[in-house]
């Protein structure tokens, strides 16, 4: 395969972009919660949680901020690790930076364009640093201990247009035949040679 130095076969490998999630809240009293009880998914949790340390997405807490989080089963019955931030999203001021319009993205790729090809970007936001200053913020607790994150999950409340950005940031010079929605990137060509040097580029 050509070009298979482009796809990353590890587990949670992570790389490093220019931008950092900055979490900008309104004059607040830190929100803390108790852990969430989840006997079924306990272990299952733990094991999560070592696999983060180990990958350097998370790291130990001395935070006074605590979001319960839980496990969520995906359709390939692996686990997704959700932090409920509902009490640190209310005191987060509000990006109000754009998403793309769906219904001009549609229209967009039905003017004459005959080849398309779909990119799912692995473990998108993870991708994207927290600023220093703002990790505690993240910090979740569990049935083990309170842990922060070193990187963007998806539950805070500006991952999106955060996570947005970048990918348009990123992918600029490449926007008259690339159309990205957060972690979801669509290649568009009118013809076969067109589309191989697009998705070279």
């Amino acid at each position: 395969m050509r070009f298979h130095t482009a796809f990353d076969a590890t587990k949670h490998n992570i790389a490093r972009t220019r931008i950092h999630h900055v979490i900008n809240t309104i004059p607040h009293s830190p929100p803390a919660s108790r852990p969430y009880p989840q006997p079924d998914t306990e272990e299952a949790m733990y094991k999560l949680i070592q696999e983060f340390l180990k990958a350097g997405l998370i790291t130990a807490s001395h935070s006074p901020y605590a979001a319960p989080a839980i496990l969520v089963k995906k359709k390939d019955k692996s686990f997704r690790l959700v932090v409920d931030y509902k009490r640190l999203n209310a005191i987060t001021i509000k990006d109000s930076s754009p998403l793309p319009n769906m219904e001009d993205t549609i229209q967009k790729l039905g003017k004459g364009f005959s080849y398309f090809s779909k990119l799912d970007l692995k473990s998108g936001f993870y991708q994207i640093p927290i600023n220093n200053s703002d990790k505690e913020k993240t910090a979740f607790v569990t049935p083990f201990g309170l842990y922060q994150f070193n990187v963007l999950p998806m539950d805070l409340r500006n991952s999106p247009p955060t996570f947005q950005k970048v990918m348009t940031d990123t992918l600029k010079a490449c926007r008259h035949f690339c159309l990205v929605y957060l972690d979801d990137i669509i290649v568009f060509s009118r013809s076969f040679s067109d589309h191989l040097d697009h998705l070279k580029r």
